[in-house]
């Protein structure tokens, strides 16, 4: 099935007018109860590990000021933020991706690491390994709207093999799947690894991740670099809890130009 012309442009106006809605009805609530505003800040999440470490940081040792919600499409989310529901976003996906365009909103790269494999503690595989080492895995992944899974496929045919489709599934479900042996996962290269489930290094670095940050053009300069440089400092706090000194790219890496409509600001 697909949708009709006029079905096409009632989908697209409403993927910005429903979360408009919803902003303006509970702006109005609190007005009329008499609130200034939302007690925390409002971070939605797209495909990230890094939103414990974030809000920790912007939160700064007082806790509960940083609000966040999980979402699951970095489209819908941009949507959102430029209607107001959100205060700034926080998006994790396939490094060959850019960041959804959308009115208002504004993108800064935070940094891009390579992905690495998630193996059961008993695995026979050494700390680094080639792509191919893998081939005859069942392989978990997160979630997610970008181009990742079809860039997994094809790092694997560079590789000289065909993987079996990797299964979607929630964190928590991924790990508890790798540690009892039914398979290996896809994973960011942020925080400590649970019990009985260890990360190998992916030789040459054929899967890269990267991690974006928006805010809305109305957002105050000062609040902006606070959140870039909490977003910032999370990352390092991710990589340093996995052993790992430093990433693929850090934001001074990315290029200054707008590039398919998403506005890329001078990395500070």
């Amino acid at each position: 099935m697909r949708p009709t012309p006029l079905g096409t442009l009632v989908l697209e106006r409403a993927r910005t007018l429903l979360p408009a809605m919803d902003a303006l009805v509970l702006d109005a609530h609190r007005l009329a109860r008499g609130d200034d505003g939302p007690a925390g800040l409002r971070v939605a999440v797209v495909g990230s590990a890094l939103a414990a470490a974030f809000a920790r940081r912007v939160d700064g040792g007082r806790a509960g000021r940083t609000v966040l919600r999980t979402a699951w499409s970095a489209v819908a989310a941009s949507a959102e933020l430029a209607a107001g529901a959100h205060d700034a976003l926080l998006v994790g996906m396939c490094a060959d991706a850019l960041p959804p365009a959308a009115p208002g909103v504004h993108w800064r790269l935070v940094g891009t690491d390579a992905v690495q494999v998630l193996v059961p503690a008993e695995h026979p595989s050494p700390d680094e390994a080639d792509l191919d080492a893998f081939a005859d895995e069942r392989w978990f992944t997160a979630p997610g709207d970008s181009c990742f899974t079809a860039c997994f496929a094809a790092s694997c045919t560079r590789a000289g093999f065909t993987p079996t489709a990797p299964s979607e599934c929630e964190r928590s479900a991924g790990l508890e799947l790798v540690r009892a042996g039914v398979g290996v996962g896809l994973a960011q290269p942020f925080g400590s690894r649970p019990d009985g489930v260890r990360a190998v290094a992916l030789r040459g670095r054929p899967l890269l991740w990267s991690t974006w940050l928006a805010v809305h053009d109305a957002t105050p300069e000062g609040l902006r670099g606070t959140l870039l440089a909490a977003a910032r400092a999370a990352r390092a706090d991710g990589l340093e809890a996995a052993g790992a000194t430093e990433g693929v790219a850090d934001a001074g890496d990315a290029p200054p130009d707008a590039v398919a409509g998403v506005r890329r600001a001078p990395a500070a």
